[in-house]
């Protein structure tokens, strides 16, 4: 009998048609090819989550089918010893009669021939008797056991079923469990930003349809990337705040982090707000629980989120595995309000201006 799959909470990825890029695109082409294999793999259709639970209900009909096979076949079960029973009497009342029958008598005591020869009549009589009821009880037996076999080929064939999805979720969770512990993830974020990054730089020297066309593709990788997260997280019970953030003029999903002292910001994203050279000194940087990094100081122009927008925000890059694909919406940014994280709003942050 199949066990329950029982899985960690996987995030919710939107569904997202990839752009038809112009060729003017050119040698960013395989960059953007290569990033929509990433994401048809291991960020689009069905989300392992919702494909777990989607398997777990498949157990549960087969489980239920196994049930009502075995409800089925206890009550067939019972018609049929119910049919057999009177057989089983008739079989032990002849056995008796034939070991009481013994032997035939000579021919020449008439009396004890004429006799022996009732006892048969009646013997016989039983037997043709036990034979009727025979047939009838044999032909309960065999309706048993042919829906037995019709029963037990569904149930084959649905067992089959789920094992082989079972199997393919196990294979998918391997293949994205492996894809994290590798680090893979971090390196497809960063080179996500990276290429946002060379887009960008491209654009402003060039900004021809093909190009804009590429810029506009990975911005909605990236926006996917973050609808995928903040689904995930709103379903753990001790889920990441995010916060959907503009920088300058780049969408960006953040983390919000009270325990952060500044506004972090991955390296790659920094180089794609043309914002590398504003970078300064690198110095020792605190994140939540006390974590400590270094990152290069960096004053970032402007800073949308929760519908309040500041100048002038004091920042840090940071490297992306500190931080995740966009940053951190620290301190710098949250005392200049008064926020509350409120988990039954969409928004959760809440600033209000002090």
């Amino acid at each position: 009998m199949p066990h329950r799959f029982s899985l960690p909470r996987f995030l919710l990825p939107l569904a997202l048609a990839p752009a038809l890029l112009a060729q003017g695109a050119g040698p960013f082409q395989p960059r953007v090819a290569a990033v929509d294999v990433v994401m048809e793999r291991f960020y689009r259709g069905e989300s392992l989550e919702a494909a777990g639970r989607r398997v777990n209900a498949l157990v549960d009909r087969f489980n239920a089918k196994v049930k009502a096979r075995n409800e089925e076949l206890d009550g067939l079960h019972a018609e049929a010893d119910q049919a057999l029973a009177p057989a089983r009497d008739l079989e032990a009342t002849l056995k008796a009669q034939d070991r009481a029958l013994g032997s035939p008598p000579p021919a020449s005591d008439q009396e004890a021939v004429r006799q022996y020869n009732e006892r048969v009549k009646t013997r016989n009589a039983l037997a043709a008797q036990y034979n009727q009821v025979s047939e009838k009880a044999r032909q309960v037996v065999e309706a048993y056991n042919a829906r037995a076999r019709t029963l037990d080929a569904a149930i084959a064939q649905d067992q089959a079923q789920v094992a082989a999805q079972q199997k393919a979720l196990r294979a998918r969770t391997e293949a994205f469990k492996g894809f994290r512990d590798q680090g893979r993830d971090v390196a497809f974020f960063t080179g996500l930003n990276r290429l946002l990054a060379d887009l960008r730089a491209a654009c402003r020297t060039r900004p021809d349809p093909g190009l804009l066309a590429a810029l506009e593709h990975v911005r909605a990788c990236r926006r996917e990337l973050a609808a995928w997260a903040e689904e995930g997280e709103s379903g753990q019970d001790n889920g990441l705040v995010l916060v959907e953030a503009l920088v300058g003029d780049e969408p960006c999903c953040f983390i919000v982090d009270t325990g952060a002292q500044l506004v972090c910001l991955p390296v790659e994203l920094v180089d794609a707000l043309g914002l590398t050279s504003r970078l300064g000194e690198e110095a020792p940087l605190t994140l939540a629980g006390g974590q400590k990094v270094r990152g290069r100081a960096i004053t970032l122009p402007r800073v949308a989120a929760a519908g309040m927008t500041l100048d002038d925000v004091a920042g840090s890059a940071v490297p992306a595995s500190e931080v995740g694909i966009d940053g951190l919406l620290g301190q710098s940014f949250l005392k200049r309000f008064v926020y509350i994280v409120d988990e039954r709003k969409p928004g959760k942050l809440i600033l209000i201006p002090r």
